[in-house]
């Protein structure tokens, strides 16, 4: 890694380090951080406030419909949104190569057939399809019948799994060009087979995109992961308790308290409580500006160049600024 490349990939994955760090050490640190709070009281034990609590009442942000402090399930919730993020897009990375090669290798009228298929599904908002085959589940885990880790595992893979289609695709055409290339006919011509094709040629040329690839699938999939939070459908579930004395009131709640199930939990006080909603949007904002960064400055180095040809710049200026002194300095030579 040059300096060039450094210097702009510090900041961004200090911001995500830090994100995860914080957010294992928050239920070590502060172990009853998801507690119920029914209410405030002052000291002569009468009540003052009752939930969701403004951030005059619990510093700094408030608290959530359960009197939760909302600072603290934000951090500890942190490791949840980006390690699913990172595992999602590592699924479409390593299944959407295996359905390009396969893609690429096909005869030309089933590769046709495949990608025009492919290219209709592309008009129908993902979150559509993927909330579509996540709703007969949802039934499942409210009566208890599927576990919460269970269903988070069908999630990640469920939301993987969607866009292998259209990944493969986008990758099988990519490879479709490079192996129009001529070295690749050379090798055809003299007896290469596909087996040697695939690891001589397409796996190294992978390798080198793979990682711009990774990294804009995760923001991709953050996004994603608003917007089925907005749908009420998060990662792990979303759970119901019932609150109140004269009548109950049904309240969502996470165990895991990753951001989108923050924000479904909480869409409907978006008029009252604002702050609840658009402060784990800024979140994902930040998480997002993060990993583009990240994949604007991996293309640029990796993939276009850049910095290796800012490092040759420097060089060259530095070698036609530097004044070398010879011995036949002011000489007269005959």
């Amino acid at each position: 890694m040059n300096s060039w490349m450094a210097k702009r990939l510090a900041l961004p994955i200090l911001i995500l380090v830090g994100f995860i760090a914080v957010s294992f050490l928050v239920p070590v640190m502060n172990p009853g951080y998801d507690e119920v709070v029914d209410y405030l009281s002052d000291e002569n034990g009468r009540v003052i406030a009752a939930p969701p609590f403004t951030p005059g009442e619990m510093p700094p942000l408030g608290s959530d419909k359960l009197g939760r402090n909302f600072l603290l399930l934000l951090l500890a919730g942190a490791k949840y949104t980006i390690f699913a993020a990172l595992a999602i897009a590592l699924l479409r990375m390593v299944l959407g190569f295996f359905f390009a090669v396969l893609y690429t290798f096909l005869p030309a009228f089933v590769g046709r057939f495949i990608k025009g298929l492919g290219e209709s599904f592309q008009y129908i908002p993902l979150v559509i399809i993927v909330f579509a085959l996540l709703v007969p589940l949802e039934g499942a885990f409210h009566s208890e019948i599927l576990p919460s880790n269970r269903y988070f595992f069908i999630q990640v893979i469920a939301i993987a799994a969607v866009t292998v289609p259209s990944l493969g695709i986008y990758l099988g055409e990519e490879m479709k060009l490079f192996m129009g290339n001529e070295f690749i006919q050379v090798s055809r011509s003299i007896g290469a087979g596909r087996f040697h094709l695939f690891k001589q040629h397409l796996l190294p040329q992978f390798r080198r995109h793979s990682i711009v690839l990774f990294s804009e699938q995760v923001s991709q999939t953050l996004a994603l992961l608003i917007q089925l939070g907005i749908l009420h459908m998060c990662l792990g579930g979303l759970k119901i308790a019932n609150f109140g004395i004269m009548e109950t009131i049904p309240v969502y709640f996470s165990e895991t308290n990753e951001w989108a199930a923050t924000i479904a939990i909480n869409i409907q006080q978006i008029f009252l409580r604002p702050m609840l909603v658009v402060v784990p949007l800024t979140l994902f904002a930040i998480l997002i500006l993060c990993v583009n960064s990240i994949s604007a400055t991996l293309r640029r180095s990796l993939i276009e160049g850049e910095g290796s040809r800012v490092k040759k710049k420097a060089e060259a200026s530095n070698h036609e600024g530097a004044v070398v002194v010879t011995k036949d300095l002011f000489t007269l030579k005959q």
